[in-house]
């Protein structure tokens, strides 16, 4: 029996608005990941983000990501582990905000790929050892 994996792929906030304002972003990047075994994850701080940003609400973030990318978007809060892991890659890397270094957490314990624009997230992601891609490179997933 060949049973497929399936690879969660964490989006940053900047990947997400760009997701919800602008719809040939998100043709594009749905176009890529089509075929792939791939679910979407939000990580709950990336939604306060995007909410605080934008004044989008929860639904409508996840409503808007979900039919632009047809797909299933899961969420996912931070627990306490990540925050305390969150805590040590703060001490290691000052250019992680509050928000950046648990989303680097979640990624590296629970072994999910990063798709960011952030140039600076997407060092300290390869520095901490999480697999990290710029949104337009998601057909390398």
């Amino acid at each position: 029996m060949n049973q497929q994996t399936i690879q969660k792929v964490a989006l940053d906030s900047c990947v997400v608005i760009d997701l919800i304002e602008k719809p040939t972003f998100t043709r594009r990047v749905r176009k890529s990941l089509k075929g792939k075994s791939i679910q979407i994850v939000l990580c709950d701080v990336v939604l306060n983000e995007v909410q605080k940003v934008r004044g989008y609400s929860q639904e409508k973030i996840i409503s808007k990501i979900s039919e632009g990318l047809k797909r299933k978007i899961v969420i996912v809060p931070v627990n306490d582990e990540e925050k305390i892991q969150a805590k040590q890659i703060s001490s290691q890397f000052q250019i992680c905000h509050n928000g950046d270094n648990k989303i680097l957490a979640i990624c590296q314990v629970k072994n999910f790929i990063l798709v960011t624009f952030d140039r600076m997230l997407r060092k300290a992601s390869e520095f901490v050892g999480i697999a990290v891609f710029h949104p337009l490179c998601v057909a390398g997933i």
